[in-house]
């Protein structure tokens, strides 16, 4: 033990750090949880947290293994005009799950961490929250924010549980491209269009 009570990390000091934060997060929430707090949890100095993650968004993915952060998903459209960026949206996010696939990392296996546990679900709205509507093109502050918000993300989770959970054609064999063509349309109304 070191004098302050903390043992030092080891081969398998990350993975107990992850552990630790399933638990933080499941407990507190996403908004709740702290870094000092996993640290903690995991009986660890929480220098070894820093050293592992960078920040509480990083290990928030470590931990619920998601395979990419969602902020990628907006990086995605970069560049992109305002009349093909509901397309450019799904094809990122499409893309990104098609890459998990098969790595432990899957659509499924999110869906179903979520649906055994409502705390688990929360954690995961609160971090999508931070991580992915501060950066999209939905105007922040427009009384329909959550609004448009909530029929994104309706829009995304949809084609994902159609796509990967129901496996139903030609949204399972198509590209993420030719779906974002299809759907594109209603992620750009949904972003700037009537929802009323």
């Amino acid at each position: 033990m070191t004098p302050g009570g903390r043992r030092p990390g080891h081969a398998d000091t990350r993975g107990e750090i992850v552990d630790a934060a399933k638990r933080v997060f499941a407990a507190k929430g996403y908004d709740g949880a702290s870094l000092r707090a996993v640290a903690r949890e995991a009986g660890v100095d929480p220098a070894l947290v820093h050293h592992y993650f960078d920040g509480k968004a990083d290990l928030f993915v470590a931990a619920m293994a998601l395979p990419f952060d969602p902020r990628s998903v907006a990086a995605h459209t970069a560049g992109s005009s305002p009349a093909s960026m509901g397309a450019r949206i799904v094809e990122g996010f499409l893309t990104m799950w098609d890459h998990a696939e098969g790595t432990g990392s899957s659509f499924a296996a999110c869906v179903a961490g979520m649906a055994a546990s409502t705390s688990v679900a929360d954690a995961m709205r609160e971090f999508v929250a931070e991580r992915v509507w501060g950066n999209t093109p939905v105007e922040e502050g427009e009384s329909d924010s959550p609004t448009r918000h909530a029929l994104v993300s309706s829009q995304l989770m949809g084609l994902a549980f159609t796509r990967y959970i129901m496996r139903v054609p030609p949204v399972s064999t198509a590209t993420p491209e030719e779906i974002g063509r299809w759907a594109g349309p209603t992620l750009d109304r949904y972003i700037s269009g009537p929802v009323g």
